[in-house]
């Protein structure tokens, strides 16, 4: 009895398919620094603070702001977060409600976030986010958070 034999790389080449590799990189200026800080009573803030340089908005941009949110409200440490502070006094373009940078998890679970914003923005950004999530100082939506998460006696 005989068989027929193909080479090997006869079969290689027509057994493979085409890829073309992409990149899942953005096209964008924003950058951004993640803090952990821990309550009295173990709850777990989510701090992230954002950098844009340019005052031009992309989709790129949009997409940043999401994707990092989204990724800080679901990380264990080795729990989720239970609270969120996004700190945009560094990006300069005017963000609106159209721009996703709540996470979806910490609206649902109703977690309390805070916005911290400019203090000659603060106006304008209250016509666009809850006016309790806003403040223009860091320490200030630290102590406010920590005081809600802390403030039930054991």
């Amino acid at each position: 009895m005989r068989y027929n034999t193909v080479p090997l790389f006869l079969i290689s080449n027509f057994m493979s398919y085409q890829r073309q590799p992409v990149s899942l990189d953005l096209d964008t200026d924003v950058t951004h620094q993640c803090y952990l800080h821990t309550t009295r009573d173990e709850h777990l803030i989510g701090i992230l603070e954002f950098h844009k340089p340019s005052y031009l908005l992309k989709w790129g941009d949009l997409e940043y702001f999401r994707r990092r949110t989204e990724e800080l409200s679901v990380m264990p440490f080795p729990d989720c977060i239970n609270a969120m502070i996004i700190d945009i006094r560094n990006v300069h373009p005017f963000l609106d409600n159209d721009v996703p940078i709540i996470p979806w998890r910490l609206l649902e679970e109703e977690c309390p976030i805070r916005l911290v914003v400019p203090a000659e923005r603060l106006e304008y950004y209250a016509g666009f986010f809850e006016p309790t999530w806003l403040t223009s100082d860091l320490d200030t939506a630290i102590y406010e958070l920590r005081e809600f998460m802390d403030m039930f006696v054991h």
